[in-house]
């Protein structure tokens, strides 16, 4: 799969572009109260600064991060696996978790498409237009249960395949925080959604590399 995604050379304004990289800057006030629950594309594209929806919450706690570990494979990347590809402000106003982001360059096309990348209290929304469909990375510290279910499942660093019903997603943890990749199709074919396959959903999971930490 090409996992160069085509965006529009117009980002919104929480994004700062250099000549090497595309800098996801915070902004100033970032009052997200849970990770960004999955909406149809005109959702995810609202104007900058507003609202981003809530999941439902049940039981939670906040998980333990480790940011040792995060800086020093952030370290590890090498100016040339940097070069073109998105970073993120690192540092105390860095999200609560470390963010995972496409680790290639981006290929710029004329066109109104935006990017969006959000902060917010437990971790971070990133949303990706691209040509078959719209990839949308959640980060998040809280450990979610079902209500009575008990403690929470030990979390995994294997790659979890699920289709859904607009697309497919896949589910990893990295670093103490989770992460989950969704894919929404922008067509389905007799109904159903066949934009993206198991193998190329989770190769790009896997190609999602470190680019901002605390």
């Amino acid at each position: 799969m090409n996992r160069t995604l085509i965006i529009s050379g117009l980002l919104v304004s929480v994004i700062a572009l250099t000549a090497c990289d595309r800098v996801f800057q915070r902004p100033a006030d970032t009052s997200g109260t849970g990770p960004a629950a999955t909406e149809a594309p005109d959702a995810a594209v609202a104007e900058p600064g507003a609202q981003l929806p809530v999941r439902p919450e049940s039981a939670s706690s906040g998980a333990v991060i480790d940011w040792e570990a995060a800086r020093r494979d952030l370290a590890s990347r090498s100016a040339d696996d940097l070069e073109g590809s998105f970073s993120v402000q690192s540092g105390g106003d860095a999200p609560p978790v470390p963010v995972f982001l496409p680790s290639g360059p981006v290929a710029a096309q004329s066109g109104d498409v935006a990017v969006r990348f959000q902060p917010t209290s437990d971790g971070y929304y990133a949303f990706f237009p691209s040509e078959a469909y719209d990839i949308i990375v959640n980060g998040t510290n809280v450990v979610m249960t079902e209500p009575g279910a008990g403690a929470a499942p030990a979390r995994t660093e294997a790659f979890s395949f699920q289709p859904t019903t607009n697309g497919a997603q896949v589910a990893f943890s990295r670093y103490g925080a989770d992460y989950l990749v969704e894919f929404e199709c922008k067509e389905l074919v007799n109904g159903m959604p066949a934009c993206i396959t198991e193998e190329e959903a989770v190769a790009f999971a896997r190609d999602l590399a470190i680019s901002g930490t605390r």
